[in-house]
This record gives C-alpha cells, structure tokens and sequence, in this order.
C-alpha cells in the first residue's frame, strides 16, 4: 500500500489553477437536504470560493450567495474558502436541485469568469414511462409526489399526459 500511494504522488501531477484568477468552478454533484437547502459539490479550476461571495451559475445565469463552504474528511469540516484544485461544497440556499447542473460552471458574479468550463451539456432522458394514478382523485398526490421526487434527482424530468384509455398522468424521463 505505500508503494502505491508514494507511486501515485510520483506519477500524477498535482492539480494547476491560480487563485488571482476570476473564480472558475465545476459543479460535480448536488443533493437536497431538509436543513440546508441543496448542496452543491465543486472543484475549484481557477480563483477561490468563499464564504459570503455572491456566485453564478452560468447556464441558468442564476445568482446566490453563499452561505457555508466545506470539505469531507469524510464527515463535514466547514472552511473559509476553497483554491484552485480543491474539491468541496457550499449551500447557497438553493431551493431545488433542478437549479443545479452537473457539469456547469460557478463564477464570481461581481468578476466573472470570460469562458465556461468546456463540454457542458444539460442531462437528456433517454428512458421513459407513463404513470397514471389508479384513482382519478389520486391525481393531485401524484403530482405532488412527481415534485418531490424532482427536488432529488435533477436527470428526472416529468410532463403532464393525457390517455383516451387511463385519464391523467405524467410521463417521465430518466437517464437511464
């Protein structure tokens, strides 16, 4: 097992980023939590992510600021701020998950970034079915269901459908 790690500090090169840069990062994952709202986990490219920075998301273009700052380790360690090639999360009091796109870029909104990350794309559902509630008077608590569902997954996507033969429904989309 040394070997290994003393093989892996040898042969990988560390992450490069500079932190006078505008603040360039990826966003890597995000979850909802009851407390906290979402919480968006990045890695810092270029600049650095504070505590109290207002940051946008550049595909939504919707602007936040920000309210804790962290690491795992593996359990939470709260920060000031993280540099270049850190990896770590933030909440921002973010309401849904939806809002948070994996792969998008966050930037500083005072001193934004010139260029997004390259290869974003938003999430595309390439597996789909139809729910339709056994009641008709069901209908509304599917729906609620459908957005609580939405507040977890942000891949999930769903639509109102109409059938001659089962009434109304969702149909809904997955990656997979």
């Amino acid at each position: 097992v040394a070997d290994v790690l003393e093989a892996i500090v040898e042969r990988l090169p560390p992450p490069t980023g500079d932190a006078n840069k505008p603040l360039k990062a990826m966003l890597i994952d995000s979850w909802y939590d009851a407390y906290l709202g979402v919480v968006v986990l990045v890695r810092v490219i270029d600049g650095t992510l504070r505590k109290g920075q207002r940051v946008k998301l550049v595909s939504s273009g919707a602007s936040y600021q920000i309210e804790r700052v962290g690491i795992f380790r593996p359990k939470q360690e709260m920060l000031d701020e993280l540099g270049p090639g850190e990896v770590g999360f933030f909440t921002a009091g973010i309401k849904q998950v939806a809002d948070t796109r994996v792969g998008d870029t966050v930037t500083d909104e005072k001193n934004p970034t010139t260029e997004a990350l390259p290869g974003f794309k938003p999430a595309q559902p390439v597996v789909f079915c139809g729910l339709f509630p056994v009641d008709a008077a069901d209908f509304e608590d599917l729906r609620a269901a459908m957005g609580k569902l939405r507040l977890n997954d942000a891949s999930f996507s769903y639509e109102m459908e109409t059938s001659a033969a089962l009434g109304f429904g969702f149909r809904c989309g997955f990656l997979g």
